[in-house]
């Protein structure tokens, strides 16, 4: 979904006090360089011709931006225009929209004047906003608008999900449990129930002819693949069960248990995990509601695959975080598919089987983070770093075919520790930490950098 921006003006009526000409031109021109500016910025900008100065017109106008399903809306403040116009505009939107005052820069209308004026109003009356005093072709000013709206676009794409759920807590993971009545208050996000045993049924319905031929366009795509091939054959069906189910259940991301009953008696949800990510569907493991929301999250900010390991260690001297996972990892992080090998399931339960991947994830920047509780109420942990391509005795020593990622961390380890809520950390490349501040923001959340 495109980034939507609302942008309209307000000025004073013409009844009370006349516009001179000279400046309804530098307001209409400031209001189309700040089109034209945030346009080029892969942002789909709404903006309102009229120079609104009524209620009617307010309206009208917010109304159309409503229809419009805008993520951010500002508010270009023009010749002193009333801050009882910009409460009511502001009223008629849901609280998952982002308001922007906007104060230009001119020394005719002197808009920085009221804007002050509107600033301090909505202070003293709760009403969340960004207060903005820039040059519409400034890179602070085409910055923030940037990381406001997409921020905004999450939180909306996310409100009116649903999330599937199959099976249930795994081995008493407390952080990994949530209530669902706050899950859809906070985030609005539903959650459907779905017995993980249904997986397995639906697996041993899955075409021979639908199994070879994903069998085949593994072998071509991979390294090698060298996993018996009736594990191989369950765990290609348990990827095509997974997009059957989530399409049934009209599902938007997911979590499987998986551990102990399904690995146990059929096959792990490893390779079915790692491939939907792959395509798009965020799927976590063990059951882990919060990770989940997580991973949607940053998949919705980056529209690419987001990551899913355990906090295996922490070199503090070096500043150095070592993740890794079983074998859910999207194996789109290799820098090259031909460099993944897919292995055998190390026997992590009795009975248990499956296919892993196995790689070192690609180089580069990266977003950590991980959505928590601290005495009941949602925390979200974020992180950065860098990650880069280790040598041999730096992966996790017994446990070399578990996919990996190892990062160069820019915060302080200790604090990075201490604020670690989970068992399981997060990611996405890319530099995503002041947009999942504003989510926070907008959520009531709290959150903490380290």
């Amino acid at each position: 979904m495109n980034t939507k921006i609302g942008l309209i003006t307000l000025t004073i009526p013409q009844e009370i006090s006349p516009i001179p000409e000279k400046s309804l031109n530098i307001m209409e021109q400031f209001l189309k360089r700040a089109e034209e500016s945030l346009s080029r910025h892969d942002l789909e900008v709404f903006r309102i011709p009229e120079l609104v100065n009524n209620s009617e017109i307010a309206e009208e106008q917010m109304k159309y931006l409503i229809d419009k399903k805008v993520h951010c809306i500002i508010i270009m403040i023009g010749a002193w225009p009333s801050p009882a116009l910009a409460v009511d505009m502001i009223g008629m939107l849901n609280r998952r929209v982002l308001v922007v005052l906007w104060a230009f820069p001119d020394d005719t209308i002197l808009s920085l004047v009221p804007a002050c004026q509107f600033h301090g109003a909505f202070d003293d009356m709760e009403i969340k906003h960004e207060f903005i005093y820039n040059e519409p072709e400034d890179a602070k000013f085409i910055e923030k608008i940037r990381t406001i709206a997409n921020a905004s676009r999450v939180v909306n794409e996310l409100n009116g999900m649903n999330f599937g759920l199959f099976g249930g807590r795994y081995i008493h993971m407390y952080t990994g449990t949530v209530d669902p009545l706050q899950v859809k208050k906070v985030f609005g996000v539903e959650i459907t129930h779905i017995n993980e045993f249904c997986l397995m049924d639906e697996a041993k319905k899955v075409e021979e002819h639908r199994v070879k031929e994903f069998s085949i366009s593994l072998h071509d795509k991979y390294g090698d693949i060298s996993a018996p091939a009736d594990i191989e054959d369950r765990a290609i069906r348990l990827y095509f069960v997974m997009k059957k189910l989530s399409k049934d259940h009209k599902l938007d991301f997911a979590g499987v248990k998986c551990m102990l009953e399904v690995q146990g008696s059929y096959c792990s949800h490893c390779l079915s995990v790692a491939t939907n990510i792959n395509e798009g569907f965020i799927v976590s493991c063990e059951a882990d509601v919060n990770g989940a929301l997580t991973m949607q999250i940053l998949h919705l900010l980056s529209n690419a695959e987001s990551g899913f390991g355990d906090v295996f260690a922490i070199d503090i001297d070096r500043k150095i975080l070592r993740l890794a996972n079983c074998g859910t990892m999207a194996t789109n992080f290799a820098r090259n598919p031909k460099e993944v090998v897919f292995n055998e399931q190390y026997p992590l339960v009795p009975g248990g089987t499956g296919i892993i991947p196995t790689f070192v994830c690609k180089p580069g920047k990266v977003t950590l983070a991980r959505l928590g509780r601290k005495k009941g109420w949602y925390v979200m942990q974020i992180s950065s770093g860098s990650a880069f391509t280790p040598s041999k005795d730096q992966l996790t020593k017994g446990w070399e075919k578990l996919p990996h990622i190892l990062i160069n961390m820019v915060g302080d380890p200790e604090n990075f520790i201490q604020n670690t809520r989970s068992n399981h950390m997060h990611w996405v490349y890319g530099e995503y930490g002041e947009e999942l501040k504003r989510i926070c923001e907008i959520l009531n959340i709290d959150y903490v950098v380290c």
